[in-house]
């Protein structure tokens, strides 16, 4: 609809405003308290039928169609900042010290709120409810999004598709949408390992276990998890980040503890890798003498879009926003995301969006402290959110 794009240029100065107050003054995960407020706040001056907070920093907010029988469509945001000291030179950089919105979630929290704006102006056109979930802690681990489905978000009214979308830079483009069907961002674990036994002298290594030696056979046998046992036609990831053992050039220590994150894009292939990962541990031990300990951290898991849903989303947008803004997406994303909880847990089908948000300086990731994403792609995504949730409850 044309009307919803006018809408949304209208607003655009207000939701620039309040993405800059929230940019300025960024929260680490589950303390959004400043965050949460400025959300309820805005929440209700739009005139949103009902507010709560199933988690304490988190916000829930209900818009009730026509008429309130229907069906349910959540749209989430995530609204934390990360551990990030900001090195933009916006004028509204983050006055926190140590924490910045290095990965755009100051963004899809104002886009939601310009599209709860929006939606709460346009009742007449839709049946049912749009539920808005402003979800704390997607960056802070375990995350949020399996806390407030076991909190009921998901129920009450029954949730009967949920939509994501979250900013991407891009070298050239602003304001257009990804869309893939099926894989979209993969799982991730992360593996501590402490491999202990007897230390002693460099000059007698006979008479050690050698726990540097132990860890350095291990480390080159977990690299051939991916290479050697896992399908080549799948995907999957294991990279060693950290390793730390010894005190002295001349002595064998007794400890080594190094860490790692394995990444797939499937649920099956992530038990592989962890099942090999284990049985490595295990030979270790065997040829070594050492004792291996294992502290795994199960957490995202992979995401994938519903089909059918992403279908219907993707005509959707090319028929209100024109082909030109919209891009087919041929390879999942590397990262993770907690949005896979809300499908993962309970089944209900999901799409998951990638708004271009160009960049400006030098070209640098998500995560980095000179991250600047542009905010012209702003009004694409509110417009997207909206036409998403009219159509979709447009024709109970």
């Amino acid at each position: 609809m044309n009307v919803i794009k006018s809408m949304a240029e209208n607003y655009l100065d207000e939701i620039i405003a309040i993405r800059r107050d929230i940019h300025r003054n960024p929260e680490i995960g589950r303390t959004e308290v400043r965050t949460s407020r400025i959300i309820r706040e805005k929440l209700k001056e739009y005139g949103v039928d009902s507010i709560e907070s199933p988690c304490p920093t988190a916000v829930v907010g209900l818009i009730h169609g026509a008429k309130e029988n229907g069906k349910c469509i959540a749209l989430r945001a995530d609204i934390d900042a990360l551990p990030v000291t900001e090195e933009t030179g916006l004028s509204f950089a983050s006055e926190t010290p140590g924490v910045m919105h290095a990965c755009g979630h100051d963004m899809h929290t104002a886009m939601l709120l310009g599209t709860a704006k929006i939606l709460c102006n346009m009742r007449e056109h839709f049946q049912g409810t749009v539920k808005l979930i402003f979800q704390h802690s997607e960056d802070t681990l375990p995350g949020g999004a399996k806390e407030l489905i076991e909190n009921g978000v998901m129920e009450n009214p029954k949730v009967d598709a949920i939509i994501g979308m979250h900013m991407l830079p891009d070298e050239t483009r602003v304001g257009e949408i990804g869309v893939k069907a099926g894989p979209v961002t993969t799982s991730v674990d992360l593996y501590e390992f402490h491999i202990h036994g007897r230390g002693g002298h460099g000059s007698a290594p006979h008479t050690t276990d050698d726990p540097i030696l132990a860890a350095a056979q291990m480390i080159v046998l977990l690299q051939q998890i991916v290479s050697r046992k896992i399908d080549p036609l799948e995907n999957a990831v294991f990279s060693i980040g950290k390793i730390n053992g010894g005190s002295a050039v001349n002595i064998i220590p007794n400890d080594v503890k190094f860490s790692g994150v394995s990444r797939t894009y499937s649920e099956t292939v992530r038990g592989e890798v962890d099942k090999q990962i284990k049985g490595i541990a295990r030979g270790i031990e065997l040829t070594s003498g050492t004792t291996v300990d294992i502290n795994h951290g199960k957490y995202y898991p992979s995401l994938t879009n519903d089909l059918e849903l992403t279908d219907f989303v993707k005509r959707t947008l090319i028929a209100s926003m024109g082909d030109k803004n919209v891009v087919t997406l041929t390879k999942p994303m590397s990262f993770s995301e907690d949005f896979s909880y809300y499908t993962i847990e309970t089944g209900v089908p999901c799409t998951f969006l990638f708004l271009f948000g160009g960049h400006q300086g030098d070209f640098v990731s998500l995560h980095n402290p000179k991250c600047i994403l542009s905010e012209d792609a702003m009004l694409n995504g509110i417009t997207a959110l909206s036409n998403i949730a009219i159509e979709f409850l447009g024709n109970n």
